[in-house]
């Protein structure tokens, strides 16, 4: 897997977990409270010869008025190459991001993420490892906040 397909996979990530918010802070822009987030995925890999994984991650984060600040746990998946199932590379990471937001109306916010992953992958043949990397890259994305609970529905 690329850096360019983990930097997509934590802006869909983000975007993801943005929307498993708990009703009652996506129901009045201006409430401030914490939030956790479940997301669940398939990842592709750019590199040849290897299947396609499950993705997840869990993310925690508290809402400010116009900001928000989150921390995400991804796990990008186990990537088993195909000639060999006794091979795989395991891919993981840490994100630390802030979130801004823009109210557009009282059902309408456009939001930012821009952050930083601490991420790791580790190859193994026949239960042994074989190999590490690991590295620190810019993460970055953007979503709609659409209030459900508002007077979109009223």
């Amino acid at each position: 897997m690329t850096l360019r397909a983990i930097k997509f996979l934590l802006a869909l990530f983000g975007a993801g977990a943005i929307c498993a918010a708990p009703g009652n802070v996506v129901a009045d822009s201006t409430v401030r409270g914490g939030y956790l987030g479940v997301s669940a995925g398939s990842a592709t890999p750019k590199a040849t010869h290897f299947s396609n994984a499950q993705s997840w991650n869990y993310d925690a984060g508290y809402r400010f008025e116009n900001v928000s600040s989150e921390v995400t746990y991804s796990y990008f998946g186990r990537f088993r190459h195909d000639n060999s199932a006794d091979t795989d590379v395991r891919v993981w990471g840490i994100t630390l991001a802030a979130l801004p937001r823009y109210e557009v109306n009282s059902w309408l916010e456009l939001e930012g993420l821009f952050g930083a992953q601490r991420w790791r992958a580790e190859a193994q043949h026949l239960s042994y490892h074989v190999g590490r990397d690991n590295g620190t890259d810019a993460t970055f994305g953007a979503g709609v906040w659409i209030n459900t609970h508002g007077s979109l529905i009223k």
